[in-house]
Formats: structure tokens, C-alpha cells, sequence
């Protein structure tokens, strides 16, 4: 509707109601608030602002979406305004004024952290927050970005939230969600849980005229039209505006036309209030309607989501080894250490990390205090890791302990740096019982000897090996060089051909085990780089130039090929490792980039406008990208997200526009299967990015853009690309072939180092879950309390795990740790403790062992 007509209703109006005439307006709703904080954007003059106005402006409400650490800053920068916050909160705000929406420490976008990650962003946050206002409480989730993944409701359940909001309609830069449904919905989780919720209106068209909103930001005459028009009873709009914007009311501002009337409201007033008067509908929320558009391939966004990958699964690590530390050897719980190490990996899931890592003063973008932040996080869980062998600084003891983090029973690689003074000329290495097991000696990039071998060990828990004479016996060789160059390698899982012609490509995989499959399509090359240098105008692809193809190791437990070659005038290099004791196939990548090639779609350095939908950065096929052109799979696709496994809709991946944004990010994993779901190939990745599949390719990894992107910042390259990948053929459907825990090990590797043990046994575990589709997700300590958080991807509900230890009570809580219900449990062979669990596929439980002990010590 345009400003005259506008003018011309409320004209009409008036005269009606100064005329006597009782009109029934529909009445519409506005959520206000403020987004930010001290890492984004908080004024110290903010607190004071907000009082002013709240006092100035009786009908006005807002939400808070604040990072909690702001309060520790404004408590002594602005003492007195902040205190005055303080008391207009306790004695005014929290009744009906003030609501805390986001208590997140840092606000992260969620689909692209672990699950463990987000709930303790809740934890601390909330904490924190308490810490400042105690009378503060969370009833409703709602966001200013796009924070979201399909799990939360069952982690704000966990938390007592009882609603949420899924829009964010005034920063839409980095993604949206799907638009859906009316005036509420009960979002349903993946593991069945359901969250009364405000939806992106299916009637909530994106922006016309700019790349950041919907309709609802501006509570127009036309979106609320077309609210009432698509069967909307109660229209709500929303705006979290950033703090150190001097407003006021966002609709309060002169230069805005708003539909009237307009009541504001906070999100639980509105919900409370409607929730009776309309039937939600039902919405299977998956992971693919949360759109993000991120810069992916990016070699900054790149390098920050390793940087995170390694410290969540560093930190996850340390915190279980510190827990077998205190049951073990009666250790404090270091919690304060913990904190600040959760702290700095919190700052550095930051959503503006992601989206303006270029943000900054040189030497100090969110880029830069993400490496710093990691590194942190990173010293105190190598620290707490270390712990566990505080005593085995002797390099002449031949005892060596391997630690399992994982709830089963796991036979891996094992992995020491050898001491420069340890000879290993007739020696082996046997298991606890003493039986010899291969091993292999491998020199590292420092120059040192590492030495792998393969270990059995239980689940959370430990064993022991030792160095030994031993005759060694010779290993057969995997790999050799055919007559036409190429280099064949055949182990018990694979026949596998590279090609020095077709630039070091795997050009033939068969599966031995799953009927001898060939796995790539005639003519097509496994891990072939492709990808369009716009300068040039040309696709660029590994097959372009012959490689130099080196059988750099084959021993007993593995072999490795190195893949010398160029793209683009650009040398790069790949190492391929085939085990000889386990499916998967390991890749690295490295490329030495010679200055600052172009690479995308086309070159929008020139005409770059933001407000233009179609951009050069969104279409992945143009990226540098791996590909794997893989025979009789790629009907179905699945992947995992946070405390999820999504079966994707997608017929590809491919878009190019901010209107047309599609989920396509491989959190950890992708698998793609055949029509059937009887066999697959999975993908793993070492950090969080973009994943291709077309009618043509069934899948592909996203490597490399270099160009302008968001805000109109010049994406460059910043040193060497480095990355680490994997694929593991499988027979059966991702669950039967345990995908997750695959890639759960594949990022909590063995830990081991040799020691000088005492008179503990040579092995011990903690727990055991038979079922490897339970996942211990956590393990901390409260005191003498040990609290385990396990983590279903099995379609069976019930499953059991084993305690070798002794409790007082075993309870299920919360995630304030609060008691839910006792648990049940009964004695087993060799006195253990069986506890059985109902969790349902994709649940996450957490129990409490109070007073816990281990049997042995």
C-alpha cells in the first residue's frame, strides 16, 4: 500500500471515530530489541539509553539478544548506568518490559558447531547472565541472525525454554529459514521433540529491494495485508535492532510508515496470548530449512573452521581424560580451567567470525582472535591431556598407554613420537596379554619417527603396551608400478588404480568386501580438482597435466601415495592413504598458490552491489572444488548436523542468488547411497563447508573461491591450503554402517604416550556401550559426581551401558543438572552396573553418578 493511501485509511478512521463510529481495527504486534554485545557492538552509553526510553515510552518492549559477557565489561566501565539496568530489570523490565531472548555466550549460527558446543554456549551464557540479573528467566528463543539448526528444540527443552522464534528478518545476510505456516507452529525436532514456535510467515516474502530482510521487519501496511489476506489472525513483525542504534522504538521513527494498529509486545507476551486462539501446525523443521549463505571455499573462512574443528574436539577429549584423571588419581575437577577454555572456543563460534571475519584493526579481526581464542583453548586441553602422563617423562620405559574417548570397545591406529634416543632395530610391540601386533615406522614432517601401531582398547578407558624384542617378520607390499605407469595398490578392502596421466587421479576403485563394486563412473577420475579461473576464463582440473605419482610408505598397517601435480600454474600435492586394517581412505591436500588467482564464477570486483541477488560467491560449481564421480550411488544423500542426521530433499546443491539459498554444508559428514540404502560412500571433512551434488556429480567437496563476497570485502588467499578428507565405502545405510561413530573416531583419535605405570592394571575402561550408535557426547565432574551425556543415532531405543565402577544413585537430569527421574539399574558378570536407557533416535540424555568410584583403584 503506498504512504497516501496509508494516510487516506487513518484519515478515515479518525473522522469514523470522531463521528461516534466504533471500528474494530485488526490489531497487529512488534517485537523490538537489541542485538550485540562487547566482542559485536555495545556502547557504554546503551544501558542508560535503554532505561531512558523504557521510562520515556511506557508501551515500549524489548528483547535482549546481548552477549553475557558485556556485563562483566559494562559493570565497571559503566558502573552506575548498568546498575540502574539492573534495578529497572528487577523491579520493572522483567515483568512484561524486558525480555533475555539469546543467552548464547557468543551468539553462534549453530548448524555449524558440534551439538555439545551449543549446549554449553546455553550453559555458560545462561549462567552468566543469572550471575548480573537472578531474577532473569528464558522462555522463548528468538535471534537477530540466523541461528538456528534443527535440534534446538530438544537442547531448549533441555534448558526449560517452552517457545521459540524462527525468523530473523532484519539481518538476513548470511541465510534465512524456509518460510512456513501462520501464526504458530510446534517445531519438531529429529528426535521427536516439540517447541510451540513463531514462524518466517509462509506469506513473509524476502526484501524486493535489499539482500538482508523480510517483510516483517518494517511492519509494513503490505505484509501485514497479506498476513491477514493468507489467514494470519494475529500478525507479529520483529526487528532486533544493534545495539548503539539511537532510535528508540523502531517503529517510533519519523521517517517509518508502519502499519497501524501496532501494539508492542516481547515474544512470550505475544505467544501466551495467542497460543489459545490458533491451532499450530505441525513442522518437521530439518536442517535444510535453515538457508545459510556463507562465503564457503573462502580460504578465511577455510582456516577458521579448522581452527574450531581441532579445539571442540581437543577440548571434548581433555574434559573425559580429565574425568578418568579424578576417578583415577582423585584430581580436582579443574573447572575454572574448563571455563575459560569453553570461553575462548565460545568467542571464537561467534556468528560474526563467520560472516565479517575480515571485521577489524589489522592484526585483530575476528579472523585473528579466532587463531588466538583457539590457541588458548588449545594450551589448557593439551595441558589437561598431558596430565595423564605426568609421570613418563622417562624415555627409557618401553611401556606405552592408549587412551579410548569413545564409549566402545575401538581397534585403531595408535600413534608415538619415538624419543631421538630409542632404537627400534628387532623391536615390536605386544598387546597387555603380551601378543605381538603390527606396527609401522614412519618419519614425520619434523623429521622425527613415529610409531603406529594397531590397538584394541576399551571403551572410555585405557591399555597398555610395550616395546619388545621381537623377530621381525616382512609385510607384504600393497603397492606397485604397472607397465603403463600407473601405480595399483590392492589391500584386504580395495583395488585402486592412480593415473600419473590423468594427474595422479584414482581412475578405478574397487570395494573387495561388498561384491567387488567399481566405484567411479567409466572415463571419470576420483579426487580430480576442478574449478574456473575467471582471469583466464577457463576451467582448471587435475587431468589437464600429468603427475608425479611416489609410493611414499607401504608397510604392514598402511600405505601412502604422494601425488605431485599443478593446477592452474599452481603446484599442489595429495597424500592417499589406504589401511590395510580399516575402510576408510584418507586424503591431504596442499596447494602452493602462486599470488592471487581468481576463482568463481566470474569477476565481480567491478560491479559488486549488495543489494543484487545473484553473486558470484554463491555458485559452488565454480569453486575449486574435489570431485568424486561415484558409480550407483547419489539417489539419496544424507549428513549430519548437530545432535542430527538429515535425509536431504535436495535435487542439487547448486544456486546463485540470495533468494534461492540452499542448505549445502557438510558439518562433519556426507553419505550418499544408492536407491535401496544398502550401500554408500561417506565423506568426511576436517572442518565445516560446502558440499556439491548435481545431476552430474553425486558429490563433491568445496576447496576454493577467491573473489569479492559479502559486504563487498576481497576474499583473498592468506598462505598454503591445507585440508584433510576422507571417504569410507560402506555396506548397509549410514546407521548399519555406523557412520557417525566413524566420524566420531576419526575426529577423538587415540591418545597415547608411553608412561611409567605403577601397580594399576594394564587396561581398565570407565564404560562400555555395546550399541557404537550410542555416543558419549561429554563427561565431566561435579565434585565426586560424574556427569556422562550420551548421544543416540540408532533407530533402536533402547540400549544399555555398562559401568565398571560403583555409585551411590544414578539419576537423569537436566542440562542445569537438575534431577529428572532416578534410573534404574542391576548388577552384571564381573560386577558391573548395567544401566538401560530410552533414547530416541537422535536423543541426547545425560545422567549423573554421584559419589562414583572406580572398581580397580
Amino acid at each position: 500500500m503506498s504512504t497516501s493511501k496509508s494516510f487516506k485509511r487513518n484519515l478515515l478512521l479518525s473522522i469514523l471515530l470522531l463521528g461516534g463510529w466504533t471500528i474494530n481495527a485488526q490489531q497487529a504486534w512488534f517485537v523490538d530489541g537489541y542485538h550485540g554485545g562487547v566482542y559485536g557492538h555495545y556502547p557504554e552509553w546503551q544501558a542508560r539509553f535503554m532505561v531512558d526510553k523504557l521510562t520515556e515510552i511506557p508501551d515500549w518492549k524489548i528483547s535482549l539478544e546481548i552477549e553475557p559477557e558485556t556485563w562483566d565489561s559494562v559493570s565497571i566501565h559503566d558502573a552506575k548506568n548498568f546498575q540502574d539496568l539492573q534495578e529497572f530489570y528487577a523491579t520493572t523490565g522483567r515483568f512484561g518490559r524486558i525480555e533475555f531472548v539469546n543467552p548464547t555466550w557468543a551468539q553462534p549460527y549453530c548448524y555449524n558447531i558440534s551439538g555439545e558446543s551449543i549446549i554449553r554456549q546455553f550453559r555458560y551464557g545462561i549462567d552468566k547472565i543469572k550471575e548480573y540479573f537472578p531474577q532473569a528467566t528464558f522462555t522463548t528463543y528468538s535471534v537477530e541472525e540466523p541461528c538456528f539448526t534443527s535440534s534446538l528444540p530438544q537442547i531448549l527443552k533441555g534448558f526449560n525454554y517452552q517457545y521459540a522464534v524462527l525468523r530473523n528478518p532484519n539481518t538476513c545476510w548470511g541465510g534465512y529459514t524456509t518460510g512456513f505456516g501462520k501464526d504458530l507452529v510446534n517445531w519438531i525436532g529429529p528426535d521427536g521433540t516439540t517447541l510451540l514456535s513463531v514462524p518466517r510467515y509462509a506469506c513473509e516474502e524476502l526484501s524486493e529491494t535489499n539482500t538482508f530482510a523480510t517483510a516483517s521487519a518494517n511492519q509494513s501496511d503490505q505484509f501485514i495485508e497479506a498476513c491477514y489476506a493468507n489467514g494470519i489472525k494475529h500478525p507479529v513483525g520483529m526487528c532486533f535492532q544493534d545495539a548503539g542504534w539511537k532510535f528508540g522504538p523502531w517503529l517510533g521513527n519519523a521517517e517509518k510508515q508502519y502499519y497501524k494498529p501496532t501494539a508492542f509486545t516481547t515474544w512470550t507476551e505475544y505467544i501466551e496470548m495467542v497460543k489459545d486462539k490458533v491451532k499450530p501446525t505441525d513442522w518437521n523443521f530439518s536442517v535444510e530449512d535453515v538457508k545459510p549463505g556463507l562465503v564457503w571455499g573462502a580460504q578465511v573462512l577455510q582456516k577458521l573452521a579448522q581452527e574450531i574443528r581441532v579445539s571442540e574436539n581437543r577440548l571434548i577429549i581433555a574434559e573425559k581424560l580429565a574425568s578418568l584423571n579424578c576417578i583415577y588419581s582423585g584430581e580436582m575437577w579443574p573447572a575454572a580451567d574448563f571455563a575459560e577454555a569453553w570461553r575462548t572456543l565460545m568467542l571464537s563460534q561467534h556468528h560474526d567470525c563467520w560472516i565479517v571475519p575480515y571485521n577489524g584493526r589489522p592484526g585483530s579481526t575476528w579472523a585473528d582472535n579466532v587463531t588466538r581464542w583457539t590457541g588458548s583453548s588449545n594450551r589448557i586441553a593439551d595441558e589437561k591431556i598431558h596430565k595423564m602422563f605426568a609421570d613418563t617423562k622417562n624415555a627409557n620405559t618401553n611401556k606405552i598407554r592408549i587412551f579410548n574417548t569413545l564409549g566402545t570397545t575401538r581397534t585403531d591406529l595408535a600413534q608415538v613420537t619415538l624419543p631421538k634416543n630409542k632404537k627400534m632395530e628387532n623391536i615390536g610391540i605386544v598387546d597387555p596379554k603380551g601378543n605381538p601386533v603390527p606396527f609401522q615406522i614412519s618419519a614425520n614432517t619434523q623429521g622425527n619417527n613415529v610409531l603406529y601401531w594397531e590397538a584394541t582398547v576399551p571403551g572410555m578407558g585405557y591399555a597398555t603396551y610395550t616395546l619388545k624384542k621381537i623377530k621381525h617378520k616382512p609385510s607384504e607390499k600393497a603397492a606397485k608400478r604397472t607397465t603403463t605407469g600407473e601405480v595399483k595398490i590392492e589391500t584386504d578392502y580395495y583395488i585402486a588404480s592412480i593415473s600419473p596421466a590423468q594427474g595422479g587421479t584414482i581412475t578405478s576403485l574397487v570395494d573387495k568386501k561388498n561384491g567387488n563394486k567399481e566405484l567411479i563412473e567409466k572415463g571419470k577420475a576420483l579426487n580430480n580438482l576442478r574449478g574456473y579461473f575467471y582471469r583466464e576464463e577457463k576451467f582448471y582440473e587435475s587431468t589437464d597435466k600429468g603427475a608425479e605419482v611416489t609410493i611414499r610408505e607401504d608397510g604392514p598397517l598402511f600405505t601412502r601415495i604422494l601425488i605431485k601435480n599443478q593446477i592452474a600454474g599452481n603446484n599442489y600435492r595429495q597424500l592417499v592413504t589406504f589401511h590395510k586394517r580399516n575402510p576408510r581412505i584418507d586424503f591431504e591436500l596442499h596447494i602452493d598458490w602462486k599470488g592471487q588467482p581468481g576463482i568463481g564464477a566470474y569477476d565481480q570486483s567491478k560491479n559488486y552491489k549488495a543489494e543484487e541477488r545473484v553473486k558470484a560467491f554463491y555458485n559452488d560449481s565454480y569453486k575449486l572444488h574435489l570431485q568424486f564421480p561415484l558409480k550407483g550411488v547419489g539417489d539419496k544423500l544424507f549428513k549430519n548436523a548437530p545432535f542430527d542426521v538429515c535425509e536431504s530433499k535436495l535435487d542439487n546443491t547448486i544456486y546463485s542468488s540470495w533468494d534461492s539459498i540452499k542448505h549445502n554444508v557438510i558439518l562433519n559428514w556426507v553419505d550418499v547411497e544408492n536407491q535401496t540404502k544398502d550401500y554408500g560412500v561417506a565423506l568426511f571433512s576436517d572442518h565445516t563447508t560446502s558440499y556439491l551434488q548435481t545431476s552430474e556429480l553425486p558429490l563433491g567437496l568445496t576447496v576454493q573461491y577467491v573473489g569479492k563476497a559479502l559486504w563487498g570485502r576481497n576474499y583473498k588467499l592468506h598462505c598454503p591450503t591445507h585440508i584433510r578428507y576422507a571417504l569410507l565405502p560402506h555396506a548397509g545405510n549410514w546407521e548399519e554402517a555406523q557412520i557417525e561413530a566413524a566420524s566420531t573416531a576419526w575426529n577423538e583419535p587415540f591418545i597415547a604416550n608411553f608412561v611409567n605405570p605403577g601397580k594399576e592394571p594394564a587396561e581398565h575402561s570407565l564404560l562400555e556401550c555395546p550399541d557404537r550408535n550410542l555416543h558419549v557426547s561429554s563427561v565431566n565432574m561435579e565434585g565426586k559426581d560424574m556427569l556422562v551425556r550420551f548421544y543416540n543415532t540408532s533407530s533402536q531405543k533402547e540400549q544399555e551401558v555398562y559401568w565398571n565402577c560403583s555409585t551411590d544413585q544414578i539419576e537423569q537430569v537436566d542440562l542445569y543438572g537438575n534431577k529428572i527421574s532416578s534410573v534404574k539399574s542391576k548388577k552384571g558378570k564381573n560386577g558391573q552396573v548395567i544401566t538401560k536407557l530410552v533414547l530416541p533416535q537422535f536423543g541426547f540424555q545425560t545422567l549423573r553418578l554421584s559419589n562414583i568410584k572406580s572398581k580397580k583403584y
